[in-house]
């Protein structure tokens, strides 16, 4: 029986084991979108438009879905960065989805060729996302964040999630993260926590730790295994409510 973490939530129909079989994988979705997301709401025909365009995988569509399901209600403020967005198509499932988010900053180092395709897609299925998305090349820690903006990193590699952590912490807002690569930020965890619980979980308790004790609140999820086995959210939320917040999480 799945955990209620382990089913998807965005797009439903791939708990059915013959579509989560195809979940993870890497080549673009064309076609194939007619038949998978057949449906007239918005975020099946988000998608659809990506297919027509090449644009992503069908893994990263359902990866920064499932993701931007679980931390929507945390997250969303009146700004949110997405950091180390690569193609930033989560920064731009906020931008899509979210009423309340006014703008969205994508930062990356370099903007690939995919960023543009992904916000044409998402211009002809919500034109009100073009006004809403900047993208920022420029490296996480010189990138200048509002107080109070939502932070979030997925697959950040390394120690560069640390750097999303950190500055989630520096906005004072809330952060999520769904770490990946992390042998490279091992120095972070206590050797006996190494040996124990294994390298990953290890890096990710010394993160909860440093999170809880810079005073925010802490929350595990995942999305499904079927996508990443790389699937841990971690999100960080202040305590006592936050005065940037759009209002209670619909």
């Amino acid at each position: 029986m799945k955990s209620e973490d382990d089913r998807f939530r965005a797009f439903p129909a791939f708990d059915d084991p013959a579509l989560a079989r195809i979940a993870s994988k890497r080549h673009k979705l064309g076609p194939a979108a007619e038949a998978l997301f057949p449906e007239a709401h918005l975020s099946h025909r988000f998608v659809r438009a990506l297919a027509a365009r090449k644009a992503v995988s069908l893994k990263e569509i359902l990866e920064s879905y499932e993701f931007h399901r679980r931390v929507r209600r945390r997250v969303r403020r009146r700004v949110v960065a997405d950091l180390c967005c690569g193609h930033g198509l989560t920064g731009v499932l906020f931008a899509l989805h979210e009423r309340q988010v006014e703008q969205v900053v994508l930062v990356d180092r370099r903007r690939p060729a995919s960023t543009r395709l992904i916000l044409d897609a998402a211009a002809e299925v919500a034109p009100w996302v073009t006004a809403k998305v900047r993208f920022r090349e420029t490296p996480i820690e010189e990138a200048a964040l509002p107080a109070g903006a939502g932070v979030i990193g997925v697959h950040a590699c390394g120690l560069s999630t640390d750097q999303v952590l950190q500055k989630g912490l520096q906005s004072g807002g809330p952060v999520a993260v769904m770490p990946c690569c992390h042998s490279s930020a091992r120095r972070h965890a206590v050797s006996g926590l190494r040996e124990a619980l294994g390298t990953r979980l290890a890096i990710d308790v010394d993160r909860t730790y440093r999170l809880e004790a810079a005073g925010l609140r802490v929350e595990w999820t995942s999305i499904p295994v079927a996508i990443t086995p790389m699937n841990r959210v971690i999100i960080a939320t202040p305590r006592g409510g936050d005065a940037s917040a759009p209002g209670p999480p619909g």
